[in-house]
């Protein structure tokens, strides 16, 4: 499509606010084919909570949701486009290499109506020959991901028509099925929780968040941020959360899936450090309740990445981030290697000036 075809406008006011405007984007942007909870009105809400201004666009009609963050007085914005625009999980080739240009022609547009300097985007896409040509062409670079890992690891056989609860259960290593034996031998329950009825649940659940990333020496999430988001996605219909408990009915493990576009997507996941007098096995039973839910809903498990910073290829035994992809592996995920964020510069003099100034302000902190 050449440039002067594509159409970019601000969506109408109070698009992201206004219930039916609100759900019509969502049901575009999140819900259909390609869609993603990132591009989203609750998303847009949790950035604002955390001081980013979102622009919703319609670029040919289509929706796009546009972060930007500024220099106080300055200006000088960078803006960064999260897993959009929605693009089918098996899309063809050549729709999938349209998207670098459309994405410059959209950084073109910011440059001009909204001073931005730099674009930073992760359609997320598998990755293809093509499609790194493209975004070469197109004047694009690879630069650091915004997400904890790059890649996916997909079950895709929960998205067959017809496919069996027993099927996909056969697909699960000997180990974790029998793991997930022994949790339901043990009394461990899982639990579905509502945004309205379940608040106090939801809280101990992101505090399970917290407490294994401690552990993990992971980040830690804001609880009260968190949660807001949590309700929010929950009232859009898109994220379940779940909560593990033993006999004696404690919460030991909780899970959140975002449901968008072909996939359930792991998102959240935490576990109560316990003595060897607690039954074992609720992690497993929790993560396979996301897969057969996936399975019912005809969706994609998304079970995430398993690689990190300095460890993006596929993990061999010695490795650091093996352990994680074996033990996704063991549901049967498979691999899938996507093509990352990249960045293009907008307008190089004012790029330098906004880094010289960022610069100057952090040495005087």
């Amino acid at each position: 499509m050449g440039a002067a075809q594509m159409n970019i406008e601000r969506a109408p006011m109070g698009t992201l606010a206004d219930p039916t405007l609100r759900a019509a984007w969502d049901q575009r942007a999140v819900a259909a084919p390609g869609g993603d909870m990132h591009q989203g009105a609750a998303f847009a809400a949790d950035r604002a909570r955390r001081s980013i201004r979102t622009l919703p666009l319609y670029v040919d009609g289509a929706p796009l949701l546009v972060c930007i963050r500024s220099l106080p007085i300055f200006g000088l914005s960078v803006a960064s486009i999260s897993r959009g625009p929605a693009i089918p999980a098996d899309a063809p080739d050549a729709e999938r290499a349209s998207v670098p240009g459309r994405l410059q022609r959209v950084g073109e547009w910011l440059r001009k109506e909204e001073g931005v300097v730099e674009l930073r985007v992760d359609p997320w896409l598998p990755a293809s020959d093509a499609l790194e040509a493209e975004w070469l062409r197109a004047g694009f670079s690879p630069c650091d991901e915004s997400f904890f890992s790059k890649h996916a690891m997909w079950v895709r056989a929960t998205a067959r028509r017809g496919v069996t609860e027993a099927e996909i259960f056969s697909h699960l290593n000997a180990t974790k099925r029998n793991e997930i034996s022994a949790a339901h031998r043990n009394g461990i329950q899982v639990s579905r929780l509502h945004p309205e009825h379940d608040l106090a649940a939801l809280r101990e659940a992101a505090t399970l968040v917290n407490e294994t990333a401690i552990r993990r020496q992971f980040a830690q999430i804001n609880l009260d941020q968190t949660l807001l988001t949590w309700v929010d996605l929950m009232h859009s219909g898109q994220m379940e959360a779940w909560v593990a408990r033993d006999a004696h009915g404690a919460v030991i493990a909780m899970e959140t899936a975002l449901r968008h576009g072909e996939r359930l997507t792991s998102h959240h996941a935490g576990s109560r450090e316990v003595g060897s007098s607690v039954p074992a096995g609720a992690v497993v039973l929790l993560r396979w309740t996301l897969i057969e839910t996936a399975r019912q809903e005809g969706r994609i498990a998304d079970l995430g990445g398993a690689d990190v910073v300095g460890h993006r290829e596929i993990p061999q035994p010695s490795e650091k981030m093996y352990g994680l992809y074996d033990y996704k592996r063991a549901f049967g995920a498979e691999w899938v290697a996507m093509s990352g964020a990249h960045r293009i510069v907008l307008d190089p003099r004012r790029y330098a000036l906004r880094s010289a100034i960022r610069t100057v302000l952090r040495a005087g902190r």
